[in-house]
């Protein structure tokens, strides 16, 4: 029923809970999860800010932007590579994507590009504002998506 589940993830405590569920999919046909880690366009745009600043002085602005930008997926790499051996181990096929943009769009573009059966998501990201009874970013995925979403309580 869900071969391809997507797994958005922003390594936050909520997201972490996740992980649980997705095994648990295995028994409902799963066999290949989709790993994202979306680099919201707002970190992208705080990194040109403060290199912009500093490029009057030495002259090396875009390399620097380049620099910070590749230090940073690598350091999303890294952190996604442990929930990547964690699911093969229990038997999925996955792959892993870093995109770059605002979340909720870049997971409903993903959703399409990957055939996705089913989107696995946290309730609450990073933000997790206590009064809110969804997040920001799953309430829009809900909204926009054409396949289920399995959303997991904070």
């Amino acid at each position: 029923m869900f071969k391809t589940i997507l797994y958005p993830t922003d390594f936050s405590d909520n997201a972490g809970k996740s992980i649980d569920y997705l095994k648990q999919l295995q028994n409902a046909g799963a066999e290949k999860i989709i790993l994202l880690n979306v680099i919201h366009q707002r970190i992208l745009d705080t990194i040109e800010t403060i290199h912009k600043a500093s490029y009057f002085q030495d002259g090396r602005y875009r390399e620097d932007v380049d620099e910070a930008v590749q230090k940073l997926e690598q350091d999303r790499r890294n952190k996604i590579a442990p929930i990547a051996v964690e699911l093969e181990a229990a038997g999925f096929e996955v792959k892993i994507r870093i995109e770059k943009g605002s979340p909720a769009r870049e997971i409903v573009k993903v959703e399409k590009e990957e055939a996705i059966s089913a989107i696995v998501m946290t309730s609450h990201g990073r933000s997790n504002f206590p009064g809110a009874r969804i997040g920001s970013v799953s309430s829009k995925v809900i909204r926009r998506s054409v396949t289920p979403v399995l959303l997991v309580k904070r």
